[in-house]
């Protein structure tokens, strides 16, 4: 048995300003919680329950890792992540370390710790949302700082009347942190927001408006990636923080002078190696931190005063408890000196201070140097500086840490110990080595390491990614390592794709969310001009065929983030290198031709070459025998007939899908396909059968055991079946039930983080509903959402469809141009092909129209109406179709004309049971009826059509009906009395 705890679990232990609570498993300091592995935390509870006390590796081995044997390398790398925790401000620059070392024997925490009792503990916050938090897009904290207070104000201060900041120094010098420190500074000038974006990971020029409009969290259009991020911005006073733009200049340069011109309120502020030499930048070069002059004497206490010194002495007591001494002051004076005061090459030298006194790094620094400047001179001073510090630290690793290092360079960001393992053995490293020589790395803080979730994340520095990369390439291992990775990234994807049938959502999400960098970089290789050349033997087709391998696995992936823009690009480069190579196996055509018809689906206009995609879809999945595409195939094909108006050619599609789908006893499709039918046919007119359909459904899925997945037909189940239902339930007169299960149906998919889901619920279910029940307010309230879910991803699909809305809501409220707006939308939704529920929009329309007085142009609108209705077989609307014609015949002078139709209409709603309709057009024969006079016939239609509503009033136009029957009862008794 390990070590026990010895003060009861009730206390809290008190050291400095962190308060450690063992029970509830929390360490915080100053009240703040602070992030902390769950094996860290472990290993502190017991050096600070022993304060003062040796406490030997073995108990602490034995007390971390009970029964479980593990290197003694693990317990260094957790011992140096606890220290940097608890040396997380500047205020601490002043203390001592809180765990000394013992060599050889083991650590001791020096600090005095003091016990009280805790209250109980509070009720505890839900938990946040993993889908809400994968997507996030935030300014980073503020690090503490030495040296920069002045310079961070005289920023900010610039800042508030600049259109472009360019914080500009050579790498390491401290650019990104003092460029987050000022946007701190200055935040309260900026209303609207500060969007922080890492163009690091970031290889490709094409994708900067990508990185932005994910950063500001905007969609982008297909045709121009900067339409969005205008629209996003547009009249917003947002400081848009740009981070690491030197590898990408030309390319963020011109977006940024196109931003500034477009956006008069926008700020930039960019970090850089080189200016972007555009018209509205500001250039700041960061100067390095202050360092004595050469040859200066001077004591402890005197070199304290600068700041390179003082950063270094701050870092080296972290590491080894290192006291500046008067005898060392002129060695770390000259070391900083040497360094020239750039910042990561003052915190890396420190950092060996546990291995090396200061003369002995003052010592191998110069001799660095004396090495560097016989080499190539053409190299930019900056370079030559940071080369210098990474070369110099560099040379310190032994063979298999310098491997190690060279081959991380690859990952796009944070990566696991398993992959390290696994790019380790492109140089034949065994896994046992590459553990070892990880552990050493990050102790020597080339590695960064951070416990969160429980797991230990690495990640390169920027610089030190860079660095290492241009090493892996002069030692001629970078395509060996670039297949490498590529390979092991395949391997995580296709693992990815067989686990998403079986694997708990958010849990999948968790692990496979954070690689989506990896997996852009593999494909931007493997696709690219050189992509596989020399690459292990692979060669351009190998190379090329695992970015077709990597595509197709990725595609649950895409569909769960509701990356349908960026899936639909990969899915056609994937297609290409299919065409150059020649041959493919018939499963990945398969996926591929389903992935691009899905797309297709999604596109902003419907083209006729869909309908091929989905039937190439299910033509593959028969010859490869695959019962899952041979199902997609008919069912995205049944989507696309419904969205182009043909909703009877969908039904009997829909048909062969449900008996191919009971013949192999495929609940999930059976279901899937009953909610597309149920869709279909309301659009023809059977409500009924519908209703009966979506009942039954709505009722399975009502068990959380019973919840599909989102990416083998792209929505949320249970979402998509009330979105339907909400629609149905509208129509059918229970309009107050239809309102609260379209808003359930929209809470949902924000819950679960599903956009696409969302946007499909909003656009066929929240919106409508709330224009057709006169909720103007929650209209706009609902298309608010959906326009911002458009910006966040490119689901062109329903932009057009927004559009219109927007523009309805502006013309009902009479706003300037908002009926020739609207008419503008509706054709613009209409040449797109996105023809369902035409008729009724083209009704909204006339409506507006008669309601400005336009009578020849409402007339024009409703004969479009009647034409969409014929073409489409769209028979739920006919009520209303006959409705505006009667409104238009009534304002045009045709009283008996017009009464005619309302008739009918009221008929052709009786026959399908659409009430909604029903009282709509009883609502207007009854009007003319009483302006005519003739009160008896109007109680009639009402009294008529109140019967039938089942006493539900809540509903703008029962209430109406309501109200109208009790007036004109009123006028009929006020006229009896009189006679």
């Amino acid at each position: 048995m390990g070590p026990q705890p010895t003060e009861p679990d009730d206390r809290a232990l008190i050291f400095g300003p962190y308060r450690l609570h063992p029970s509830r498993q929390s360490l915080s300091r100053d009240g703040v919680p602070v992030r902390i592995g769950a094996r860290a935390f472990d290993l502190l509870t017991l050096l600070v329950r022993r304060s003062g006390d040796l406490v030997s590796k073995k108990e602490l081995l034995e007390f971390g890792w009970p029964d479980t044997f593990v290197h003694e390398g693990n317990l260094k790398v957790n011992v140096a992540a606890l220290r940097r925790v608890l040396a997380g401000t500047e205020s601490d620059a002043s203390d001592a370390s809180y765990i000394a070392t013992v060599p050889g024997r083991g650590y001791r925490f020096v600090v005095p710790v003091a016990v009280e009792p805790v209250a109980p503990p509070a009720e505890p916050s839900p938990p946040i949302s993993p889908a809400v938090s994968v997507h996030s897009r935030t300014l980073p904290a503020q690090r503490p700082l030495i040296g920069r207070r002045q310079e961070i104000a005289r920023l900010a201060d610039r800042l508030a009347g600049a259109r472009c900041l360019s914080i500009v120094g050579p790498g390491g010098v401290g650019k990104t942190t003092v460029a987050v420190a000022v946007a701190h500074e200055a935040r309260a000038g900026f209303a609207d927001g500060i969007s922080f974006v890492d163009l690091s990971t970031i290889d490709d020029p094409q994708y900067v408006p990508a990185a932005i409009a994910a950063g500001i969290g905007a969609r982008q259009a297909a045709d121009d990636g900067l339409a969005g991020i205008i629209d996003a911005l547009h009249e917003r006073r947002v400081l848009l923080l740009l981070d690491n733009c030197e590898h990408l200049a030309p390319a963020v340069a011109a977006t940024v002078e196109r931003l500034t011109t477009a956006l008069p309120l926008l700020t930039v502020l960019a970090t850089s190696r080189e200016p972007l030499r555009i018209a509205p930048e500001y250039v700041h070069r960061l100067p390095t931190l202050e360092v004595p002059a050469p040859g200066r004497a001077m004591t402890a206490e005197q070199a304290l005063e600068f700041p390179a010194i003082r950063l270094f002495v701050t870092r080296a007591r972290e590491r080894c408890d290192y006291a500046l001494t008067d005898a060392d002051a002129p060695l770390v004076s000259a070391i900083c000196q040497r360094l020239d005061g750039i910042a990561l090459a003052i915190e890396l030298a420190a950092s060996k201070t546990g291995a090396y006194d200061v003369a002995t790094l003052l010592q191998m620094l110069e001799q660095r140097f004396q090495l560097l400047s016989n080499g190539p001179r053409q190299a930019p001073l900056r370079q030559q500086t940071l080369l210098a510090t990474l070369d110099w630290s560099y040379r310190l690793l032994s063979d298999d840490e310098a491997t190690l290092l060279r081959l991380l360079s690859v990952f796009a960001g944070v990566f696991h110990l398993q992959d390290a393992i696994a790019v380790a053995e492109a140089a034949g490293l065994a896994p046992a080595q590459a553990i070892d020589a990880i552990e050493r790395l990050t102790a020597r803080s080339l590695v960064a390491v951070e416990y969160r979730d429980g797991a230990l994340h690495y990640r390169l520095l920027d610089s030190t990614r860079a660095y290492a990369g241009e090493r892996l390439a002069a030692a001629g291992e970078q395509d060996r390592a670039m297949a490498r990775y590529a390979r092991h990234v395949l391997s995580l994807f296709e693992r990815a794709d067989e686990q998403w049938s079986w694997r708990e959502k958010q849990e999948w999400l968790a692990e496979y969310a954070g690689r989506i960098d990896d997996l852009r970089k593999v494909m931007a290789w493997a696709f690219g001009p050189k992509g596989g050349t020399g690459a292990g033997g692979d060669g351009l087709s190998g190379i090329r065929m695992l970015g077709v391998r990597l595509t197709a696995a990725a595609i649950p992936l895409w569909d769960e983030l509701s990356s349908v823009a960026e899936a639909r690009a990969r899915v056609d480069s994937a297609l290409l290198a299919v065409r150059e190579i020649g041959d493919c196996p018939a499963e990945l055509k398969m996926k591929l031709a389903g992935a691009r018809a899905s797309g297709m689906n999604f596109a902003q206009t419907l083209v006729p070459e869909t309908e091929a995609a989905w039937l190439d879809c299910y033509r593959l999945g028969v010859e490869a025998d695959s019962l899952e595409y041979q199902l997609r195939g008919l069912w995205g094909l049944s989507i696309y007939l419904v969205f182009t108006g043909r909703p009877l050619e969908a039904i009997g599609r829909l048909g062969e899908l449900m008996e191919l789908a009971e013949a192999h006893a495929d609940w999930s499709a059976i279901h899937e396909g009953e909610r597309v039918l149920a869709m279909a046919e309301t659009y023809i007119g059977r409500l009924a059968s519908a209703r009966l359909r979506l009942d039954r459904l709505a009722a399975y899925y009502r068990q959380p055991k019973e919840r599909a997945r989102i990416a083998r037909f792209q929505l949320d189940r249970l979402v998509a079946i009330g979105c339907s239902l909400a629609f149905l339930l509208w129509l059918t007169g229970g309009p107050a039930r239809a309102a609260r299960v379209a808003e359930d149906a929209v809470d949902r998919a924000e819950a679960i983080g599903h956009i696409v889901s969302q946007s499909n619920a909003l656009a066929f279910g929240a919106i409508p509903i709330a224009l057709w029940s006169g909720d103007e307010d929650g209209a706009a309230r609902f298309q608010a959402m959906l326009e911002d879910n458009l910006r966040r991803e490119n689901i062109a699909v329903w932009s057009p469809l927004g559009r219109f809305f927007r523009s309805a809501l502006r013309a009902r409220q009479g706003a300037p141009g908002g009926v020739a707006e609207m008419k503008a939308r509706l054709a613009e939704l209409i040449a797109g092909r996105f023809v369902v529920r035409a008729p009724m929009y083209h009704c909204m329309l006339a409506e507006t129209l008669l309601a400005a007085g336009e009578i020849e142009e409402a007339r024009g609108a409703v004969r479009d109406a009647r034409a969409s209705v014929q073409a489409q077989s769209e028979m739920w609307c006919l009520a209303e179709v006959l409705r505006l014609d009667g409104l238009v015949h009534l304002r045009a002078g045709r009283p008996e004309e017009a009464e005619r139709l309302m008739a009918k209409a009221i008929r052709a709603a009786q026959e399908i049971g659409a009430l909604s309709l029903e009282v709509r057009a009883a609502l207007a024969l009854a009007a003319k009826l009483e302006a005519e006079c003739r009160l008896g016939e109007a109680v009639e239609v009402l009294e008529a059509c109140h019967a039938r509503s089942a006493g539900e009033y809540d509903f703008a136009d029962l209430a109406a009906a309501r109200e109208r029957l009790r007036e004109s009862m009123g006028k009929r008794g006020q006229q009896t009395a009189s006679a």
